[in-house]
């Protein structure tokens, strides 16, 4: 698998063309029969600089393929109905994504329709010899955003830990940290997602087209994942001391960007020096004859061949016909919103709110918002109800956070887990330390879906997505109770009063939320 010399002068084309009219005219109906899939990926390309490498994705794998030509003319081809199971395992991997209301997962699985599909046609061979183009193609997914979070979190600790060891004094709170000189935050731009997914796709392919050992691709391919992450902890420390050395009058801008995309460039040039000093020689194929003893046949049957790519094609779009009877169904819509009870053992909902926070959630069908007191102690509630869900109307949503990114009122200042008694059970939830209007909050975040409890993003969506496909209860609530943290930090006391507003309250809360589900009237759902 690389631009190697043949021992061949004239290769042999014919034998594959009613396997390639087949393979295109599968992959041109396939798009077509995906085509809200494959728009979804083109839209992101288009709106995100992040994922806009991915317009070149499929124009660099024709590129590869058709650079090993005369290599892949060679190789023998016949329908592999074995490949059957893993295209039925991309179809309904590509259901869940739909159910589940994942575009990444839809994504990734509309990819791998496309490479089972094509290795049904195509055969083994053929297809095993445009491994890595095929596998490109999936880099073409904008897929990352998840670690955003994660990098965030590192980088911010890589840099305060570097600022310690040259000796500067630095106070932290979560993605926020002040050095004499000024304050600085982490954030999303910070993360280095971006130099993460440039540095992947970039390394993948030189890789390929440099090494022809797999442990040698491996290597650096993996390299091309970890010299990005500890680089852009670098570039964070040494934006921060430009900016501390300074006072606060170099790269405090759009100047640090411009700093960060120069010191990654010369990363990478670094990197990709150092690798082309193990760069593999090409090396010889098998010759014609070879390949004419293995097999190749000059004269395929194209009825067999229509029959597989037929084949393939049912195969593959049985996920977007179940999702039509799906979608078919009549979905509930809120006659009224749920309300907030007026008090139970001794809580008593207070006239106006205890603060200004509460959590970013969007798409809800209904909301309730209400402070409570007793006996000097208050917590908050918050439930975001949702009576079914869709795309931009999700439960579970990279936008449903504690605090908007860019927020100059609250942030927050840690977060973890903590198990609590919700309705007798013992369930993990989220918990976090949010500051801002000179006030701290203890904040408690789970997730109801039906009349279960979680706060497991991956349980929630796998949950939803079940219940979508089985024709069961729809509705969620996204939930968060919030209360005053001493300044001792001594989270105790805070910890106590809610778990008392939980055992108190919670059943009213759940009831207001019953009671809108079950006076809901179902309507057709439009389609297109």
């Amino acid at each position: 698998m690389n631009n190697a010399k043949t021992t061949v002068d004239k290769p042999y084309y014919g034998a594959h063309k009613p396997y390639l009219l087949s393979a295109l005219a599968y992959c041109i109906t396939l798009s077509l029969v995906f085509y809200q899939t494959v728009w979804s990926m083109v839209s992101i390309w288009v709106r995100s600089d992040t994922f806009a490498h991915g317009f070149l994705i499929a124009p660099i794998t024709l590129w590869l393929i058709w650079t090993r030509k005369d290599e892949l003319s060679l190789l023998p081809v016949s329908p592999e109905n074995r490949a059957l199971l893993p295209l039925a395992g991309a179809a309904t991997l590509w259901l869940l994504g739909y159910a589940i209301d994942a575009l990444v997962v839809q994504q990734l699985a509309f990819i791998g329709l496309l490479v089972s599909g094509l290795w049904v046609i195509l055969g083994g061979s053929l297809t095993w010899g445009m491994a890595f183009p095929l596998a490109f193609l999936f880099l073409a997914v904008p897929m990352g955003e998840g670690l955003v979070p994660s990098l965030m979190e590192f980088t911010a600790t890589f840099t305060v830990s570097l600022l310690k060891l040259t000796g500067i004094p630095v106070y932290r709170e979560g993605l926020y940290f002040s050095l004499p000189s000024g304050n600085w935050s982490v954030v999303e731009a910070c993360s280095g997602v971006r130099y993460l997914i440039a540095s992947f796709t970039l390394g993948s392919l030189f890789a390929y087209l440099t090494y022809n050992s797999l442990l040698k691709r491996a290597v650096f391919i993996a390299a091309s994942l970890l010299v990005p992450v500890f680089a852009n902890g670098f570039r964070a420390y040494i934006i921060v001391m430009l900016g501390h050395l300074s006072n606060m009058k170099l790269a405090t801008g759009v100047d640090h960007l411009i700093y960060g995309w120069v010191f990654f460039g010369l990363v990478m040039f670094i990197l990709f020096s150092i690798g082309s000093i193990w760069r593999d020689k090409a090396t010889e194929q098998v010759s014609a004859e070879e390949n004419t003893q293995n097999g190749i046949n000059k004269s395929p049957s194209f009825l067999k061949v229509f029959i597989a790519a037929i084949l393939a094609l049912l195969v593959a779009i049985t996920g977007p016909l179940i999702a039509l009877s799906v979608e078919s169904r009549q979905l509930p819509v809120a006659q009224s919103a749920p309300e907030a009870p007026l008090g139970a053992d001794g809580w008593l909902a207070m006239s106006e709110e205890a603060w200004t926070w509460k959590p970013l959630v969007h798409g809800t069908d209904g909301e309730i918002n209400q402070s409570y007191q007793r006996n000097g102690a208050t917590v908050s509630i918050y439930a975001g109800q949702f009576l079914s869900q869709s795309q931009g109307r999700e439960l579970i949503n990279s936008q449903n956070v504690f605090v908007a990114e860019k927020s100059k009122a609250w942030r927050v200042v840690s977060q973890s887990k903590v198990s609590i008694n919700l309705q007798g059970k013992h369930v993990e939830v989220d918990t976090a330390v949010i500051k801002g209007a000179g006030q701290r909050l203890q904040v408690l975040r789970w997730y109801r879906l039906g009349e279960d409890y979680t706060a497991n993003t991956y349980h929630a969506k796998l949950s939803s997505g079940l219940a979508k496909l089985n024709f069961l209860r729809r509705d969620a609530a996204y939930i968060t109770l919030a209360s005053p943290l001493p300044l001792t930090d001594d989270a105790t006391q805070s910890m106590e009063v809610l778990q008392s507003f939980v055992d108190s309250m919670l059943p009213q809360i759940e009831s207001s939320l019953d009671r809108v589900v079950e006076g809901v009237e179902p309507v057709e759902v439009p389609h297109g």
